[in-house]
């Protein structure tokens, strides 16, 4: 009876338990969860003047969420201080194991429009910088909210169920400015743009043709600010620099200026003119030869074949240019910045084909999200991040010259002004974004009559050089209209 009774207590214990454990799991799967009780943060690092408030703790967690499911995360930061401070948002202690981790984005975005605005970027796998140099005057607030989603896509998402994304957000000073100073020195390029800024592209319509000016958003690499250039030819972002007429296309997160080639300085104008022309890569017949740099041709997966070890036909041409045409302005021109080579895959069909993600020998492959309108300067792949010397990047060029993206003639808005555009030219030019390998050949994306359209790889078009010049590059004269174009100094660099 005594064993009757002790098994029957046990057996009643082990159900309660399991019940228990059941209820935990179903919990688990089914909800997502935001840890801990409210806190304030005073920051040591700030002189003790800056107080950061969560809603709940600093710590955020996505556990076992279905697609579709999301969080929600609120803070503050106040600045008490008697002058203004810039700071960073960080995402600090990264747990990321999405096997896809392009399902899993984020966005972030100060309510009153005053801080960081960032919309629908991946969350990082490891620790990063998500907004940077972010301007607090002295004795203001600013309110964030940020949406962590898992999206519901029409693919296969099987292998991101059951998968755990867990962070803490950390508020920490910017450490490339300091107190009080200003990004761009009186009487530089960088500071007529910055004296130029209309607002933040969040408080825009990108449909708008009355949208003509200079811009800002944080939608970067690791949020750094980017002021950029929307409109027509009326744009003063003329820009001549040695014997060469440039358009400013936008400035850098490390806060250099991005122009790219617009023809000829004679008689004290600029003469738009056609370029010369090039393959991007001679042969097509691979998923390598998408990329600006690329490594072992019908390789056995992704990374060896996308590893920057050779150089493309177009990145010769343009090493070729830049020793001929500017090594002398080569104080001028950073090195310290990045060109992206977007090999990120995306399925998507296309003109009834079906795209995958595999990116090696001769699977169909999509390169580029179609119909992508959103801003951003963002490039999610080291790898493809080109750089001479920029610690965020891959560190492969030998010099600091590329081709424009996709990305940044759609936010320059080619799409919507087309013909009267400041980046519609007389010829047909490429850019440096992969679009897709069908089978048999890659192609990547050139502006043709105005058309952002796809083109095979071994085909020729224009080569339009784009640099991106130090931030401290002096204004002589002009105004950056296309009469009277900024001269910039050859005098030195302060």
């Amino acid at each position: 009876m005594n064993n009757y009774k002790l098994s029957m207590i046990l057996a009643s214990f082990g159900i309660i338990l399991i019940s228990i454990f059941m209820l935990m799991c179903t919990y688990a799967y089914f909800s997502v969860n935001v840890f801990g009780e409210s806190k304030k943060i005073s920051l040591d690092t700030f002189d003790g003047n800056t107080d950061v408030v969560y809603t709940d703790t600093s710590n955020v967690t996505m556990l076992n969420a279905y697609t579709g499911d999301s969080i929600t995360k609120t803070f503050t930061i106040k600045n008490k201080g008697n002058y203004d401070i810039y700071y960073d948002i960080k995402l600090e202690n990264v747990v990321n194991n999405f096997e896809n981790p392009n399902d899993l984005v984020y966005t972030i975005y100060e309510v009153n429009d005053l801080g960081a605005y960032r919309i629908d970027s991946i969350i990082p796998t490891t620790d990063e910088l998500i907004a940077s140099n972010i301007k607090l005057k002295k004795g203001t607030t600013h309110s964030y909210k940020m949406i962590i989603t898992f999206l519901k896509t029409d693919t296969d998402q099987s292998n991101n169920m059951n998968k755990t994304f867990s962070s803490n957000i950390a508020i920490v000073p910017s450490k490339n400015i300091n107190v009080g100073q200003n990004i761009y020195e009186k009487d530089s390029l960088g500071k007529f743009i910055e004296n130029s800024v209309i607002s933040s592209i969040s408080n825009i319509d990108l449909n708008d043709l009355n949208n003509n000016g200079v811009y800002y958003t944080n939608n970067s690499i690791n949020g750094g600010i980017i002021y950029f250039y929307r409109g027509n030819k009326d744009l003063k972002n003329n820009v001549v620099l040695g014997d060469s007429c440039y358009r400013i296309n936008r400035t850098t997160t490390d806060n250099g200026i991005r122009l790219i080639y617009n023809g000829k300085y004679e008689n004290n104008i600029c003469v738009t003119d056609n370029v010369e022309s090039s393959v991007f890569n001679s042969k097509s017949n691979s998923n390598a030869y998408v990329g600006f740099m690329y490594g072992t041709v019908s390789s056995s997966d992704y990374k060896l074949e996308h590893i920057n070890t050779s150089s493309s036909d177009i990145k010769i041409y343009l090493e070729n240019y830049f020793k001929e045409n500017l090594s002398d302005l080569k104080n001028y021109i950073s090195s310290d910045t990045v060109y992206c080579n977007n090999r990120m895959t995306k399925e998507f069909t296309y003109n009834r084909v079906l795209y995958g993600t595999l990116g090696f020998a001769n699977n169909n492959t999509g390169y580029y999200e179609m119909n992508n309108n959103k801003i951003s300067y963002e490039c999610y792949n080291i790898n493809d991040r080109l750089t001479v010397n920029n610690e965020y990047g891959s560190k492969v060029l030998t010099y600091p010259i590329a081709l424009i993206t996709k990305n940044e003639l759609i936010n320059a808005g080619l799409d919507i002004y087309k013909d009267n555009s400041f980046l519609s030219f007389n010829d047909s030019y490429w850019t440096m974004t992969p679009a897709y390998y069908n089978g048999s050949d890659a192609y990547n994306f050139v502006v043709n009559n105005d058309v952002i359209n796809e083109s095979k790889v071994s085909n020729k078009a224009g080569v339009r050089p784009v640099i991106t010049i130090n931030k401290n590059v002096k204004v002589i004269s002009g105004d950056g209209s296309i009469d009277y174009p900024y001269i910039l100094s050859l005098g030195g660099i302060d």
